[in-house]
């Protein structure tokens, strides 16, 4: 079994949650570790803002119950998930511009079976009989029925039945928001497991989770503060630009690109799938991995900040919205922002591009067509994540790379890496508890 010399302390490369969980995991086994980050601030693609002074987030993010790992990170530092979340039971309204009710509304008594299959019921009220009861069962099916091999989502919804008006209202904008990949590429076995995941083991693992309080506060802040208690060393606004074989003296040396160098006997390689194919060592043993990394893809989303005269009191915490620039709405007051509304744009690299404002303006105005009441915002803003996800294709499962390399101690980490999952909270976590034990197996 490979060993680490106890010398150099090991480098977690990334200080989003993934790095961060693995730092985390290994400064808890009493590791020496070195955590370094090229942004200035930790948290990855989930991490706090301040916009004309609120407090908001590089990303607007929901989480459901079944973020197991997610949750148990959170309290693994102190974050009170009763407080940090406003739970909503299961359930969905999506509204249109123009419309005065929502076009669907599922709420169904529980995501169990009978009840999610009497809310999908009343939502195909105006579906011929002889489609209805079809498509309720093919609905059925694509909860309790795994796949055996891989479809994109489109075809597969079609295969079950489900009517157009249905995937337009309901599961394309789902697909958008758990899988940042358009329904005509997206994997459905990955769509699948999300779905069954969430829905099929009960009340508590369906529930939607609306963040509270910034995403700094609940995880990145306080996992840096813990860290630096267990005797970490954390650099923040250091970018990396090579990974070297170190010679005599250690493993690997790290040099960044004022020509710095860190010695480590071991390396967890927590970035982007892109930075970490232009990181990883050009060695013809490690090339399954670069091609791997680059096979990931990459998909943006933005998330548009709207603040509006006074607070925005009357809105419910999540609303879907069809046929517009965005598809989520999420005011911002259960984050303690009552002037602020918050728009999800999945896959935006899809879209016609804009400017900031532009951008903004639109998702204002149509907000304003589908919701008269809220008339016109002060001001917006706009962040655009363009590496937010990966591309959550047909087959991506069959592509990913795994977290250990043909290298001893060097291992990869991030959301990717997780397979199952497209790129959430949830699998960069997993994945950052995988990395840090795989490298603790190998130390004596």
């Amino acid at each position: 079994m490979a060993t680490v010399p106890a010398s150099h302390p090991v480098v977690v490369l990334g200080a989003g949650w993934a790095g961060l969980t693995a730092a985390l995991t290994l400064a808890r086994a009493g590791v020496a570790v070195h955590l370094i980050e090229a942004a200035a601030t930790a948290g990855g693609r989930a991490r706090s803002l301040d916009r004309d002074g609120a407090e908001l987030d590089n990303g607007q993010h929901v989480l459901v119950g079944a973020c197991h790992a997610t949750l148990d990170q959170l309290r693994s530092v102190g974050t009170n998930t009763d407080h940090a979340f406003a739970a909503l039971p299961f359930g969905l309204r999506m509204h249109a511009p123009g419309r005065p009710h929502p076009a669907l509304a599922l709420e169904p008594r529980s995501p169990r079976l009978p009840a999610l299959a009497g809310g999908l019921w009343k939502s195909l009220a105006g579906t011929p009989l002889h489609r209805r009861l079809p498509a309720l069962l093919g609905a059925a099916s694509i909860l309790h029925r795994p796949l055996d091999e891989d479809h994109d989502v489109r075809e597969w919804l079609q295969t079950h039945r489900q009517p157009d008006m249905l995937i337009r209202q309901l599961w394309e904008p789902l697909c958008l928001a758990v899988m940042n990949t358009p329904i005509r590429s997206a994997s459905a076995q990955i769509f699948q497991n999300v779905l069954r995941l969430a829905l099929n083991h009960g009340p508590d693992d369906a529930r939607l989770l609306i963040p509270t309080r910034p995403l700094g506060s609940l995880y990145p802040e306080p996992a840096l503060r813990e860290l630096r208690e267990r005797g970490a060393t954390i650099e923040t606004g250091r970018r990396i630009v090579a990974i070297e074989p170190g010679g005599p003296e250690a493993r690997y040396q790290l040099r960044d690109r004022n020509h710095r160098v860190t010695y480590a006997n071991a390396v967890i390689l927590a970035t982007a799938p892109s930075a970490a194919a232009r990181l990883l060592p050009a060695a013809p043993e490690l090339q399954p991995h670069h091609r791997a990394l680059m096979a990931m893809g990459e998909r943006s989303i933005c998330t548009v900040y709207l603040r509006y005269p006074g607070p925005v009191l009357e809105r419910p915490p999540l609303q879907g919205l069809i046929d517009q620039h965005g598809q989520w709405l999420i005011p911002r007051r259960v984050a303690g922002e009552p002037d602020w509304l918050a728009v999800v744009i999945s896959t935006a690299d899809d879209l016609p591009a804009m400017t900031a404002e532009e951008r903004w303006r639109r998702v204002a105005e149509e907000l304003e067509r589908t919701f008269p009441e809220l008339g016109i915002p002060q001001t917006g803003h706009v962040v655009c994540e363009r590496r937010a996800t990966i591309d959550a294709r047909v087959d991506l499962d069959a592509l990913r790379p795994v977290a250990g390399t043909p290298w001893p101690g060097l291992f990869l980490a991030g959301d990717y890496v997780t397979p199952g999952l497209p790129s959430t909270l949830e699998a960069a976590v997993r994945s950052g508890l995988e990395s840090a034990h795989k490298l603790l197996e190998t130390l004596p």
